[in-house]
């Protein structure tokens, strides 16, 4: 914004009265620079200050805040809270209730009727209230921490220590999201350990709860699960993000083979698996992917195969390493509804013993509030399927899929994580340690530069119990772009757990 018009009617939308015709004194009145060095100094659960290097010509500045960025925008500031004039570059904003969002800053400096808004728009979190009621809690299965979540958190800030002051061995774990527990890893069998949590709201934290100990009893096994929509072969040819799709077999399939091979997993979720190859009896497309990956991966029995009479094709399966884990008993398959399906199958490590129930789903697709409501439906009768499952067996189970719900755009709610919290059970987005190509998108649309605003529509849940240590998107990317054959339009996700037993 520019010229006299434009800064009267700045200075009008802000509470000022000027003229376009310019008095004698403001005649001869500098216009005063930026504002920079913006910093917090002080936060309160109402209030903020913010200081900044004195700016030439100023006599005045004021501090502007609101919960929607575009709204320190010199055009739009008419729309953002105000606080007083100060005389030096130290201004506070306070009654404020912003609750759990960020408040984005900017500061005015002014001379008379003169002024200049800082180059710069921060970012800051009311001070939340430190978690309540916080305890250690274990058994011969798991040890985790609760607590009662604070109204204001975005986050939290676990603090684990094997002394009661808090200085002997000393780990921080940060999560996202307002929840009420934590599972660490890394844990050993017989050693009380302490903790105390503190809430985040951006950057902004509480003061420490006070300190509980717990005696951990329970074994750990480390476990690499993956997810991945192979896309159906069915879809080979036909067009879709920035060209055709490539070929299952001469293309994508050895593409998909050399991401799985890079990663490494231990279980495979695998997603559109289904597509008959060569003929319409033929192989399906997940049993010519095993094929590929050289015999280090069995597929569990989870449907009748082609070959046998009664066969049926769920688009749902699960490989796992052959040589680090067996199948225990009979796998099987679930109808959520919807004509969508979830795989199942209990797993033992070969060299401890420890066991946990995979599960890979696939929810319906579509954006809506009427098709969350009926993601939010499949999501439950997963759910009470696999932790019933899971309970008969006195394992703990994972969950991994296409959810087809991203936190963002496009959907009303996002069902399936609703209904997870609900159940205790985590998103390993949000207690992860360690994320990696966390920018892209988990379905790239066959995009050649894959999309990158952080959507998320593949998930891997973990329930209380079982511990995160990281999630990444396995990618071929060079300068933003693929390079080579894009084998699916989803990119395979993969998270490091931890496994109680």
């Amino acid at each position: 914004m520019t010229g006299r018009p434009a800064a009267a009617a700045l200075a009008t939308a802000i509470g000022l009265t000027v003229s376009l015709a310019p008095s004698a004194a403001s005649a001869h009145t500098f216009r005063p620079g930026a504002p920079s060095g913006l910093h917090v100094v002080k936060v309160t659960s109402s209030s903020f200050t913010v200081a900044s290097k004195p700016a030439p010509h100023a006599t005045r500045y004021r501090l502007f805040a609101s919960t929607t960025r575009s709204n320190l925008f010199v055009q739009n500031i008419r729309n953002a809270q105000r606080g007083p004039l100060s005389k030096s570059p130290r201004v506070r904003i306070g009654h404020l209730t912003g609750g759990s969002v960020p408040y984005y800053y900017r500061v005015e400096a002014l001379n008379q009727q003169r002024w200049k808004f800082s180059g710069t728009i921060g970012e800051v979190g009311l001070r939340p209230a430190a978690p309540a009621n916080v305890h250690g809690r274990a058994n011969a299965m798991q040890t985790f921490v609760t607590w009662t979540p604070s109204q204001t958190a975005s986050g939290y800030s676990i603090e684990q220590s094997t002394s009661r002051d808090m200085s002997a061995h000393r780990k921080v774990f940060n999560i996202r999201g307002n929840t009420g527990s934590y599972t660490p890893y890394g844990l050993k069998p017989g050693k009380t350990y302490y903790y105390r949590v503190r809430a985040l709201n951006a950057s902004t934290p509480s003061s420490y709860s006070a300190t509980t100990a717990v005696v951990n009893h329970s074994r750990h096994q480390s476990v690499r699960v993956m997810t991945y929509n192979i896309k159906e072969a069915r879809f080979d040819g036909t067009r879709e993000g920035s060209g055709r799709i490539a070929p299952w077999m001469s293309a994508r399939r050895p593409a998909a083979a050399a991401l799985i091979k890079q990663a490494h997993p231990d279980v495979i979720g695998i997603e559109e698996g289904a597509s008959p190859i060569g003929h319409r009896g033929g192989p399906r497309q997940v049993d010519t992917l095993r094929n590929a990956l050289g015999g280090e991966y069995a597929l569990a029995r989870t449907e009748v195969p082609p070959s046998q009479a009664g066969t049926h094709r769920t688009g749902n399966y699960i490989l796992y390493r052959k040589a680090a884990y067996r199948a225990v008993g009979k796998g099987g398959h679930w109808a959520l509804g919807d004509r969508r399906w979830a795989a199942h199958q209990i797993l033992r490590n070969r060299a401890t013993g420890a066991k946990f129930l995979f599960v890979d789903a696939h929810l319906r697709q579509q954006a809506g509030r009427a098709n969350d409501v009926r993601r939010k439906h499949e999501t439950q009768r997963l759910v009470s399927l696999g932790h019933a499952l899971a309970a008969r067996h006195h394992v703990p189970v994972v969950y991994v899929g296409d959810f087809n719900s991203d936190p963002f755009d496009h959907h009303a709610f996002n069902a399936p994580s609703m209904v997870m919290k609900a159940h205790h059970v985590a998103d390993a987005y949000n207690v992860a340690q360690h994320r990696q190509n966390a920018r892209f998108n988990t379905a790239n649309h066959y995009l050649r530069r894959p999309p990158h605003v952080g959507a998320r529509i593949d998930y891997v849940y973990a329930p209380t119990g079982v511990g995160v240590k990281s999630w990444r998107l396995i990618m071929h990317v060079r300068h933003g772009s693929f390079v080579g054959t894009i084998p699916s339009d989803h990119n395979p996700l993969v998270s490091d757990l931890s496994i109680p037993f």
